[in-house]
C-alpha cells in the first residue's frame, strides 16, 4: 500500500519528549507509520512503508545508534529503499531522513533542529515548507501542540493531493504515566478531528492523569481531592 503521507517527527528540547504527527488519504495511518519511545527516539515510516522500520529502528536507537546510523542500517537492509520515505529523530534531537527516488511526486523532506518534516504524493513543496514554518514558530508550545500546528499548516497548504482520510498524533515522554496516542482512523477531515481530540485531551485527559497517583505523584503524598473533583463534574465530557 502506497502511503501518500505527510508527517512531522520531532523532539522537544525542553522536556525531551519525542513524537510524530502524520496524516494520509488511507485509513488508520496511526497503525502503520508513527513510532515513538521515551528517551529513545521517534520514527515515521511512509511511502510504500516498510512496517519493520519502526520497531527495528527503535531497537537500534535504544542500543546506542544515533539517528543517522539507524537510518543507514534500516536502508542497507532493505532492497526496496527507493520506495521508502523515513524520518528518524533520536533522544538527543539528532535527525535524519530519506526520501526514495521512487516515492510518488511531489515528495521531499526537510531536516531541521531536532525535527524532520516529510511527505510524498503531496500537492507541492509548500506542504513541507509550511509545516517547517509552523513548527519553528511554535517553539514555546508543548510538543503535541507544535506537532498539531505543523500538521494543520501542511493540510492548509494542500496536503495529500488525493484527499484526506486518517491522522495520528503520538508523543512519548510527554506525561510520566503514559505515552500520548491519538488516532483518527477514518474521517472526512482527519486533521481537524485530530485537533479536536488533542484539545479535549489537553483540557480533560491530561488533568485527569495529573490527578492520579504515580511516580510523579507518590501514593503516600497523593491527595485524591483533584481526582474526585474531576469525576464529579456535571455537564462536561471527561475521561
Amino acid at each position: 500500500m502506497e502511503l501518500g503521507t505527510f508527517s512531522i517527527t520531532a523532539r522537544c528540547p525542553r522536556t525531551g519528549a519525542l513524537g510524530v504527527a502524520v496524516t494520509t488519504k488511507r485509513p488508520a495511518v496511526g497503525l502503520l507509520c508513527p513510532y515513538a519511545q521515551a528517551q529513545v527516539g521517534a520514527i515515521s515510516s511512509q511511502g510504500r512503508a516498510n512496517l519493520g522500520f519502526g520497531p527495528y529502528g527503535l531497537r537500534l536507537l535504544a542500543t546506542g545508534y544515533n539517528a543517522e546510523q539507524t537510518l543507514g542500517i534500516l536502508l542497507d537492509t532493505d532492497p526496496g529503499r527507493a520506495k521508502r520515505q523515513v524520518a528518524v529523530v533520536d533522544a538527543k534531537g539528532r535527525a535524519a531522513a530519506h526520501t526514495g527516488s521512487e516515492t510518488m511526486e511531489w515528495h521531499g523532506h526537510h531536516i531541521g533542529d531536532g525535527f524532520v518534516a516529510a511527505g510524498n504524493i503531496l500537492a507541492g513543496p509548500a506542504v513541507v515548507e509550511d509545516m517547517v514554518k509552523a513548527f519553528e514558530a511554535s517553539a514555546k508550545e508543548p510538543l503535541p501542540e507544535r506537532l498539531a500546528q505543523a500538521l494543520e499548516a501542511g493540510q492548509a497548504a494542500g496536503g495529500d493531493k488525493r484527499g484526506k482520510q486518517s491522522a495520528a498524533l503520538v508523543v512519548a515522554g510527554f506525561h510520566p504515566l503514559t505515552p500520548l496516542s491519538l488516532r483518527v482512523d477514518d474521517h472526512p477531515d482527519p486533521v481537524a478531528e485530530l485537533r479536536r481530540l488533542w484539545d479535549l485531551a489537553r483540557a480533560e485527559l491530561i488533568p485527569f492523569l495529573d490527578s492520579l497517583p504515580g511516580l510523579h505523584n507518590p501514593e503516600d503524598h497523593w491527595d485524591p481531592k483533584p481526582l474526585i473533583e474531576l469525576l464529579e463534574r456535571k455537564g462536561e465530557r471527561r475521561p
